[in-house]
């Protein structure tokens, strides 16, 4: 009896690795009545009994809505039309899994955060997208990278769940009873409300300068209540964005530096490749529950150059060179590369470097300038606001593509993405692997003067690899991440 027990538990362990959601994250929470969805393109079984060895009753089409009548972990009987039976709770999605990704918010009135125009209207002419086409207008040096920032924002878009879903199914990746959706999107911010029912704080009015408001004011009309109120929501702006940037304006800010990128390296002319690493990164971002809802979504391109880098844009915008998916060596090496440029963006290292700097004082003081002058030229506070938007984003540009973060704010991007490949099951040894190889050797490039010595960075990574579960899977499992990846990165 020993000996075959003995026998047993290696294969028992062996056979719960092949679930590792099963100990590492909770079950779906699907319960009798909750409407689930098929996402497997290439369809999936429909069991007469709780089981793999089940007789098949039907195959269900992508897109199929089932309801859910009974669940036994880890299986759910459900009903798809006339038809009933079981499959796996992780073979089935919320809907909102299969949405579409919808227009960039910059290109339409309500935005991909589903916010009203009186909504976007009270946002502001702050860091929006009236304040970002006068920042162009001044800028014709990134008239063209503008141009490749709103088609990386729109690949995004068309890139359609089923591809997203297959690519993640076919990887093998994924924590099992996790749902496979994307991070929410944030609403533009309401308007506050000052006790005498005027709109106030960083919207109101202030969204209208350069309008009608702002011909009033010049009609000569400086006395009156619309242009107090006018002054009070500009200071209530400066004292704003003195402390934290909305989700909106980290957007408007990441669209400037991702063009700022783009204008020095150009994108990479290989369409393929710029599609595989757009869903290496779509992977990432649906798969962690460490990525957090932002205003526009997560968005990933490749630049035109062979250096080994990588820029990050604040509010969800992700560049990497061809020289940094070239140097990768598996899929995992690529996603840890991506994900080590989603923590910056989800620890907001752009904007804490700018807070911490010594000019950002005074480019705030610059605009509070002007907003005590508002009620006098309501065109200066327009100005005032551009020249403000194009100060911050040179900086945070300068930091994210040629300066670097500083080596305390890489420590942490190397600490978050490293959780962030554990959390999508992808070999959270990738990271570390990538920068022991790589970063120690003549091919490291960019800004990598200002990273810790790669020595550091290893050592701190395998601190907190060591108290994760090892990543051992059996090798059939990596077969198709190293197919796809060898097609793409190494032909």
């Amino acid at each position: 009896m020993r000996p075959l027990l003995s026998r047993l538990v290696p294969l028992f362990a062996a056979l719960l690795f092949l679930v590792p959601a099963a100990v590492e994250a909770a079950p779906l929470d699907a319960k009798p009545g909750d409407t689930r969805t098929i996402f497997s393109r290439r369809g999936t079984p429909l069991r007469a009994k709780p089981s793999t060895l089940g007789q098949p009753v039907a195959t269900l089409k992508y897109g199929t809505m089932v309801k859910v009548l009974e669940v036994k972990r880890p299986w759910l009987r459900v009903q798809a039309g006339s038809t009933s039976g079981w499959l796996r709770a992780w073979e089935t999605v919320e809907p909102s899994a299969l949405r579409a990704n919808a227009k960039p918010p910059h290109l339409t009135t309500t935005g991909s955060s589903g916010a009203t125009k009186r909504e976007l209207s009270a946002a502001g002419r702050q860091l929006d997208g009236g304040t970002e086409r006068r920042y162009r207008a001044t800028r014709k040096d990134l008239v063209a990278a503008y141009r490749a920032v709103d088609a990386m924002e729109a690949a995004t878009a068309a890139l359609h769940p089923a591809e997203a879903l297959q690519f993640v199914d076919e990887g093998n990746l994924g924590r099992l009873g996790r749902d496979y959706t994307r991070p929410g999107r944030v609403r533009a911010q309401p308007t506050p409300r000052r006790s005498s029912g005027r709109p106030s704080g960083a919207g109101g009015l202030l969204g209208r300068l350069g309008g009608e408001a702002a011909r009033r004011l010049g009609a000569g009309r400086t006395g009156s209540k619309v242009a107090e109120t006018l002054i009070s929501n500009a200071t209530d702006y400066v004292e704003q964005v003195k402390v934290k940037f909305t989700p909106q304006q980290e957007y408007f800010l990441g669209r400037a530096v991702a063009a700022q990128a783009i204008a020095k390296y150009g994108v990479d002319p290989d369409p393929e490749r710029r599609r595989y690493v757009r869903l290496v990164g779509e992977a990432v971002v649906r798969l962690s529950n460490r990525i957090p809802a932002n205003f526009g979504g997560y968005h990933f391109e490749v630049l035109d150059s062979d250096d080994v880098n990588g820029v990050s844009g604040p509010g969800g915008f992700v560049l990497i060179t061809r020289g940094a998916v070239k140097a990768a060596r598996s899929e995992a090496e690529l996603a840890g590369i991506l994900a080590h440029e989603l923590a910056h963006i989800r620890l907001q290292h752009g904007e804490k470097l700018l807070r911490q700097s010594k000019q950002f004082p005074a480019f705030v003081k610059g605009l509070a300038g002007v907003a005590g002058a508002a009620a006098g030229a309501g065109s200066g506070w327009t100005q005032g606001l551009v020249r403000f938007f194009g100060q911050i984003a040179s900086q945070v540009g300068t930091t994210a593509i040629d300066r670097g973060y500083g080596k305390q704010l890489e420590y942490a991007a190397d600490k978050e993405g490293t959780y962030l490949l554990f959390d999508v099951f992808y070999d959270h040894n990738a990271l570390v692997q990538f920068v022991s190889r790589e970063l120690t050797g003549r091919r490291a490039s960019g800004h990598h003067g200002t990273h810790p010595p790669a020595a550091s960075r290893v050592a701190a990574m395998q601190a907190v690899i060591a108290p994760l579960r090892a990543y051992n899977p059996p090798p059939k499992m990596l077969v198709p991440q190293q197919t796809r990846f060898a097609a793409v990165v190494s032909r």
